[in-house]
């Protein structure tokens, strides 16, 4: 028998899986039951409505976005930031994180809860990590920022802010197919800043 957290991972992996395939309106509760082999009132008892079992999958893909390692002085900032923000990803997983970043935007549109969710649940988490992150790398005199929060903004506001539904086609990542590069060179600007001398 499995426990609760190990059917609340299981439900959520599902359900990601679901909804981007299926989209967030197009899959009900009885769906993502039905797929997962459990009760209804487990479900619900697990996550009282799709919006709570929505910001849990907005939780999981956050872990996908940002993780957090501990500090390494050996490392120089651009390699640690590097880490912090999974720029080096298999494809695989950078179709799955942008494949849920499409269907997020494509079904909020709809449901505008879901991007109250999205920025209450990952931009705002996200940042506030961040901003512990880059204050501890402060405290260790990795960086010079007067406001670890604050640089937290400007830093995700650069990889993440121009994000945007172009084309009406989906999200289009800033950077484009040479994402990676893209990503790099902010953090160097975030670093070095852009005045010569």
């Amino acid at each position: 028998m499995r426990s609760d957290g190990e059917q609340m991972e299981m439900i959520v992996r599902y359900a990601l899986d679901h909804f981007v395939r299926d989209g967030y309106t197009a899959t009900s509760m009885d769906d993502i039951a039905a797929g997962c082999h459990i009760s209804k009132r487990t479900l619900y008892r697990l996550f009282p409505s799709k919006i709570d079992l929505f910001a849990a999958m907005v939780e999981e893909h956050r872990h996908s976005m940002l993780v957090f390692p501990p500090h390494d002085p050996a490392l120089p900032i651009e390699v640690q930031l590097a880490k912090v923000f999974v720029i080096d990803i298999d494809a695989e997983g950078e179709q799955k994180r942008a494949a849920f970043i499409r269907m997020a935007m494509i079904e909020s549109q709809h449901v505008p809860e879901l991007a109250e969710v999205m920025r209450r649940e990952g931009g705002d988490k996200s940042k506030a990590q961040l901003g512990v992150w880059l204050a501890e790398a402060k405290a260790l005199g990795l960086i010079d920022v007067d406001d670890p929060n604050s640089a937290a903004g400007i830093l995700m506001d650069m990889m993440f802010g121009a994000i945007a539904l172009k084309t009406g086609q989906g999200p289009e990542w800033p950077g484009g197919g040479n994402r990676p590069s893209y990503m790099r060179q902010c953090i160097r600007y975030f670093i070095n800043g852009i005045k010569h001398g």
